[in-house]
């Protein structure tokens, strides 16, 4: 954690944080209490990324909070554009999920693995797919 404190890392404890994670940009990645972090996760900290208390993120699941407006034929890639991402308490992410920027996923949601979560996702509910689905509600 103390590395990551660096990188505008804010974590309740006890936490914990496995290697390979990577955070890049300027912004503030925030944890709540109690959180898991998996190796190889990656956080895009170009706009905020604020993760609840109790939230388990497995392998490999990416966060960005950054984009491009689509420029002309010579240059696709155009303006970069920035939203924060809220991830609500006791949510669990499964491996390989991405979530895409401006994205607020409820309180005691789970994301299946892969699934590239594109809009907001209410609480207490299972998504999964690509772009990920409203499955089920949970209790």
């Amino acid at each position: 954690m103390r590395v990551l404190r660096h990188a505008g890392v804010v974590a309740g404890t006890p936490s914990l944080v496995h290697r390979g994670v990577v955070v890049q940009g300027l912004g503030t990645l925030r944890f709540g209490s109690g959180c898991f972090v998996n190796y190889g996760c990656y956080f895009d900290t170009v706009a905020d990324i604020t993760i609840g208390n109790s939230v388990f993120l497995a392998d490999h699941v990416r966060v960005l909070t950054s984009s491009h407006e689509i420029g002309t034929a010579a240059q696709r890639a155009s303006t970069l554009k920035s939203e924060s991402v809220v991830i609500g308490d006791g949510v669990w992410i499964g491996s390989g999920a991405a979530i895409m920027p401006g994205v607020t996923i409820g309180a005691g949601t789970i994301v299946g693995a892969n699934s590239l979560v594109t809009r907001d996702c209410k609480p207490n509910a299972v998504y999964a797919g690509s772009p990920a689905e409203f499955r089920r509600e949970l209790d």
